[in-house]
C-alpha cells in the first residue's frame, strides 16, 4: 500500500505482554500454606478469600482488598471462572496461593471490563475460611471434669465464659474482657443454633472448642460491624455455672404434694376470681418457702403473667375455680378429647 513500499525493510519494537497456548491449564504456585490442615476445599464448599488480580505484566485490575471485603462463592459449581473454579479447590483455610488462568479459562477472547481480550490472569489468593451448606457444629473437648455426671440439656440455666472468633484467628468477642459470665436458657433461642448445639451435654467445668458454619451461626448478613457475612464462627467455652431447668412445656413445678384446696389457697379473698395480684403473690410464696420452683433464668413477671394469662381462658383479666387448671389436667383432658 501506500504506508509501506515496496522492497522496504521493516523493524518492529515489541513488548511481550503474555502468552499461553490453546492447551494451557491453570498453574498454581502454593505460597503459604498453613502447617495444620485438617480439611481441604472441594466441590460444593463456600469458600470466602481475598485476591488481587493482575494481568501478567503485573498491571492490576481488580482487589478484593480495595473492597475491604472478602470474595464468597461456592467452588466447583460454575460460580465463577473456570479457572478460578478450578484454582480454589484444594485449599486450606488460611493458605495463600497464586493462580495462573489462560484466556480460555478465564474472560477469553473477548475480556471483560478492565481485563483486555486474550488476557493472562493473575490471582493472589488468600482463603479466609471455607465450610459445607451441610456441616454440622463441631465440637472439640479440651477438659472434662473427673466428676461429670451432670450435663447441660434443654432448659438448663447456664453460665459461661467464651472467646469468639473467626477461623484466621481474628478475635470477635470475650466475655473474660468485659468481666462477666454470658447467661442464658439452653435451647430457648437467645443464641444462634449453633451454639445452643454446642453447649448440649457440657458439664460445669468443662472446657470445648465449637466451630459453627455460618447457617448455624449468623447467616449470609453476618452481624453489621461484628460478624461478616458468612463466616465460620470458632467458640472457645468454659462452663462456670448449671442450674438444672424445668421438663420441657413447664415454667412452674411443685417440689411436694400439690394441695387439694389449690383454688382456695390462691384465692385470698375468698371471692371466687383471682386476679393477677393474687396469682403473683402466691407463686412468689411457694417459690419462697422452696414447695415451687419457677423455670431459671427468665423473668420472674413473664412467667407468672404467662401462667395466668394460660389459666385466664375467658381473656377477662380474672381466673374462676371453673377455669382453673393444672398443667397434667390439661394434658389428660386433651388426650381425652383425642
Amino acid at each position: 500500500g501506500k504506508e509501506i513500499p515496496g522492497q522496504a525493510s521493516l523493524v518492529f519494537d515489541v513488548v511481550l505482554l503474555d502468552l499461553h497456548n490453546p492447551k494451557d491449564g491453570i498453574a498454581i504456585e502454593n505460597q503459604q500454606v498453613p502447617e495444620s490442615c485438617e480439611r481441604r476445599s472441594q466441590e460444593g464448599d463456600f469458600l470466602r478469600y481475598h485476591y488481587n488480580g493482575t494481568l501478567l505484566d503485573g498491571t492490576l485490575f481488580d482487589s478484593s482488598y480495595s473492597r475491604n471485603r472478602t470474595y464468597d462463592t461456592y467452588v466447583g459449581k460454575g460460580y465463577v471462572i473456570a479457572g478460578m473454579d478450578e484454582g480454589l479447590l484444594g485449599v486450606c483455610t488460611g493458605e495463600r496461593r497464586r493462580i495462573i488462568i489462560p484466556p480460555h479459562l478465564g474472560y477469553g477472547e473477548e475480556g471483560r471490563g478492565k481485563i483486555p481480550g486474550s488476557a493472562v490472569l493473575v490471582f493472589d489468593i488468600h482463603v479466609v475460611d471455607f465450610h459445607n451448606p451441610a456441616d454440622s457444629v463441631s465440637i472439640t473437648v479440651n477438659y472434662k471434669p473427673s466428676n461429670c455426671t451432670i450435663l447441660s440439656k434443654k432448659g438448663d440455666y447456664l453460665k459461661y465464659h467464651y472467646n469468639a472468633s473467626l477461623l484466621d484467628g481474628t478475635l470477635l468477642d470475650s466475655t473474660h474482657s468485659l468481666g462477666k459470665t454470658y447467661n442464658i436458657v439452653l435451647g430457648s433461642g437467645q443464641v444462634v443454633v449453633g451454639m445452643d448445639m454446642g453447649l448440649q451435654d457440657m458439664c460445669v467445668g468443662e472446657r470445648r472448642t465449637v466451630v459453627i458454619p455460618p447457617h448455624l451461626g449468623y447467616g449470609e448478613d453476618g452481624v453489621e460491624g461484628e460478624v461478616p457475612g458468612s463466616a465460620v464462627l470458632v467458640f472457645d467455652i468454659e462452663l462456670l455455672e448449671l442450674v438444672s431447668g424445668l421438663p420441657e412445656g413447664y415454667m412452674f413445678v411443685w417440689n411436694g404434694e400439690v394441695s387439694p384446696n389449690l383454688f382456695e389457697e390462691i384465692d385470698q379473698n375468698h371471692d371466687g376470681e383471682v386476679l393477677l395480684e393474687e396469682f403473683s403473690d402466691y407463686i412468689q410464696a411457694q417459690v419462697d418457702s422452696g414447695k415451687g420452683k419457677l423455670a431459671p433464668g427468665f423473668d420472674f413477671e413473664k412467667i407468672v403473667k404467662n401462667m395466668f394469662t394460660n389459666q385466664d381462658r375467658d381473656g377477662n383479666g380474672k381466673v374462676t375455680a371453673e377455669e382453673f387448671k393444672l398443667k397434667d389436667q390439661e394434658a389428660k383432658e386433651e388426650h381425652d378429647e383425642l
